[in-house]
């Protein structure tokens, strides 16, 4: 089992992480208008994709991420997924260029990506994490952060979605 820490707290994750290297999953997911979504792993314009999960209490950086992505230059749709429906984070969608906030109220994100805090005061919300899916569908990187308070390397960030832009081949390996 895996384990992150929130200030002094230590919290385990679900057991079903997802891989790199493995097919993503579709998910159906809530958005800020309260409609049912697909966010899919692959699209016809052949962009890659990107899902971060944020536990309710610790997003702040998530405005920092919407700059970052919406400088990126190559097609890319962008996901916030919070664990379940909130006005006052749908609220926020108005102020972002680049990021979708939808709402995982169906538990597919938690349960097919592995991303729920399973132990301790944060039992049942998402971890904070990355996962970069390339073109083709595939799970290329993840960012899992061991440290709720830590912020996301967007450095190593930016390294990855090169990598996955220009490895594209058009076959998934698990597809």
């Amino acid at each position: 089992m895996s384990h992150i820490k929130y200030k002094d707290e230590i919290l385990s994750l679900s057991d079903e992480l997802a891989d790199v290297g493995y097919m993503a999953e579709n998910i159906q997911v809530v958005d800020v208008d309260k409609n049912n979504l697909v966010v899919k792993r692959s699209h016809l314009d052949y962009a890659m994709t990107i899902l971060i999960s944020f536990p309710k209490s610790v997003f702040d950086e998530i405005y920092r991420l919407d700059e970052f992505l919406s400088m990126i230059q190559v097609p890319i749709h962008c996901y916030a997924i919070f664990n379940e429906y909130s006005d006052e984070i749908a609220k926020i969608q108005k102020d972002f260029k680049k990021i979708n906030i939808v709402f995982d109220d169906f538990d597919e994100f938690k349960e097919l990506y592995g991303t729920e805090i399973v132990t301790g005061s944060m039992a049942g919300d998402l971890c904070k994490s990355i996962f970069l899916i390339s073109k083709d569908g595939a799970i290329f990187y993840i960012d899992i952060l061991d440290d709720l308070e830590k912020s996301f390397d967007l450095e190593r960030l930016q390294v990855e979605l090169n990598k996955a832009y220009v490895t594209y081949t058009g076959v998934g390996c698990h597809g």
